[in-house]
């Protein structure tokens, strides 16, 4: 009987030990989760970010103009000798219209060949590609070039309009997407009661460019009638900076 009761006592002396851990534990355990929700949401409080973009549109003086060189023959060596011959007269008309050496860039000569049948007969062709691409700043002479390609069989190319102060358009939109962040965030923080701090990130995208296409117009007449033209009216090229900055804030 002594020894049941001093078992009986054991027994009970180690639920109270196991129940002051548990509840130790359960403590600490809480106390912990509290402690890193509060910090979580300390930490989501201390922030404001911005994202932001501005675009400068800045005067067209410029055009680009790409042309394609092709060629299709039997052969690789007439399709060579008829592409050669094509890009001969490309770089005459270049020079008659005195486009500058630094304003010319291309890419080398690519070949495919090609099989079809026609009739269960074998048909093989040989096509020629290269792009040239050509910048200048006087714009009275882009439809005369059109026209001497077409007048020598070029039927491939396109033109858009440039600007020689792409650089300038792209400071002053990065400058303008930072002045708008800055006022956007002290905005909100304004609004929500709070201070705005010092700037902790900023992420900065690269410029995009929009280079507006330009119509074909291969009018031969006119040059005789002196007409007016799309020419006349003046175009923008428009440059776009995107940016993100995160502000830290306090109450």
């Amino acid at each position: 009987m002594k020894k049941f009761k001093k078992l009986n006592k054991s027994m009970e002396l180690a639920g109270r030990s196991f129940k002051f851990i548990f509840s130790c534990f359960c403590l600490i355990f809480f106390a912990n989760c509290n402690t890193t929700a509060q910090s979580v949401i300390e930490n989501s409080q201390r922030t404001i970010s911005i994202n932001m973009s501005a675009t400068e549109l800045i005067p067209a003086d410029m055009i680009i103009f790409n042309i394609n060189i092709n060629a299709e023959e039997k052969t690789p060596e007439t399709a060579f000798e008829t592409h050669k011959k094509r890009e001969a007269v490309l770089a005459t008309l270049l020079k008659e219209f005195d486009i500058k050496e630094e304003n010319i860039n291309f890419e080398p000569i690519r070949i495919n060949k090609r099989t079809n049948y026609n009739n269960r007969q074998e048909e093989v062709t040989v096509n020629t590609s290269q792009q040239v691409s050509v910048s200048f700043s006087d714009f009275e002479i882009y439809e005369k070039i059109q026209v001497s390609l077409i007048k020598n069989g070029f039927d491939s190319f396109s033109g858009s309009f440039s600007s020689t102060k792409i650089g300038e358009g792209k400071e002053k939109a990065l400058v303008s997407a930072i002045q708008k962040a800055k006022e956007r965030a002290a905005f909100i923080a304004e609004q929500s009661g709070v201070k705005l701090g010092e700037i902790t990130t900023i992420n900065y995208s690269e410029h995009q460019v929009n280079y507006p296409p330009m119509a074909m117009e291969a009018d031969m007449g006119r040059f005789k009638s002196e007409a007016p033209s799309m020419m006349d009216f003046a175009q923008t090229v428009s440059v776009t900076s995107n940016i993100s900055i995160v502000f830290s804030i306090s109450r």
